[in-house]
């Protein structure tokens, strides 16, 4: 099932981005758990639920369904998808660890923001179909963005007294950064597995990048269980002694990833004349940070106690990332 008009692909790409804002949320409701097992029931929890969509949605066609697609594709296609989600998975990995330890606010806005930066230069310069004044007054926003979002969290971790825990909030933010990057590099060889006459549709390219997450998150978990990131290496034995209640908040927040992800694929596969594009809904999907950091400042109220400057350095991110993405989609 794909959006076969413009406000079904409206509403699919507003999912995605309500999905993509607030997946993260339950990495924060597990408490004090650590996020290397959060991941392991996260991963579970994305496979699972693109089966259902796959078995679901994937076979509600007069056309090509989920079954038919696995028939028909090449494998080389099956393999690019699963690497786009080992490649994917490292970098959200990087993602809910620099939230663990800098909070959603921090975490998004600069992860996203240098994705995005990343992938729209990439893109200008392979296609060059963008009005290159708004794209680079755009980019320039973004960076702004994440410039003052950086200095935002760095202020805060100093005026709260917290900086030898920390590291002065460069650990947070170096990830992020990582992150950025390693989310910007994944879209390419995702597209590269729909490619074509044999490539894969959504719901089949949704199974294979789910399947790419599992396996490396045990190659993943476990590196980062025994050299964390923060606090002390974690057994897998520990996993074992989680609670319903921290497994089902996994379990959930991979499913919620996995729906968001699902929707905006489909809106980028929107027939032409009903569609808006592949480039515009992955622009418009990095919104997403917006949400979370509403998220991170409203409902876990991560800056609690901010001093008036570093307020004023938030407000500024929320601006500038604003601003960024509205010329990158008017470019």
């Amino acid at each position: 099932m794909i959006p076969n008009t413009y406000t079904l692909t409206l509403l699919a790409l507003l999912l995605s981005i309500v999905c993509w804002g607030s997946w993260a949320s339950t990495q924060k409701a597990v408490g004090k758990w650590r996020f290397e097992l959060y991941y392991f029931d996260f991963a579970i929890g994305a496979l699972l639920m693109s089966l259902v969509l796959a078995l679901t949605f994937g076979t509600f066609s007069d056309n090509l369904t989920f079954e038919d697609n696995l028939t028909i594709s090449g494998k080389r296609q099956m393999a690019m998808a699963f690497s786009a989600g080992a490649i994917f998975n490292l970098g959200n990995m990087l993602l809910v660890a620099a939230s663990a330890i800098a909070g959603m606010s921090v975490a998004f806005p600069i992860a996203l923001g240098l994705a995005l930066v990343v992938t729209s230069v990439v893109g200008y310069f392979t296609t060059a179909t963008a009005n290159p004044s708004l794209l680079f007054i755009g980019i320039a926003l973004l960076l702004g963005a994440v410039i003052a979002d950086a200095l935002a969290h760095r202020q805060h971790t100093i005026e709260t007294a917290v900086t030898k825990k920390h590291g002065g909030g460069i650990k947070g933010i170096l990830l992020s950064l990582f992150s950025g990057l390693l989310l910007s590099a994944f879209p390419p060889v995702l597209a590269s597995s729909r490619a074509g006459d044999i490539g894969l549709g959504v719901y089949a390219a949704i199974v294979f990048f789910a399947l790419g997450i599992l396996l490396s998150s045990l190659l993943y978990s476990l590196y980062f269980m025994n050299l964390p990131v923060q606090g002390d290496a974690v057994s897998f034995k520990q996993y074992g002694k989680g609670t319903i209640g921290q497994h089902g908040w996994g379990l959930v927040g991979g499913a919620i990833w996995c729906v968001g992800t699902v929707a905006n694929l489909a809106a980028a596969s929107a027939p032409k004349g009903v569609g808006i594009g592949s480039a515009l809904c992955n622009i418009l999907g990095q919104s997403a940070a917006v949400l979370a950091v509403t998220w991170g400042l409203l409902g876990w109220k991560e800056f609690a106690g901010a001093s008036s400057g570093v307020k004023t350095l938030l407000a500024a991110t929320l601006v500038l990332f604003c601003a960024g993405l509205a010329l990158l989609t008017l470019a």
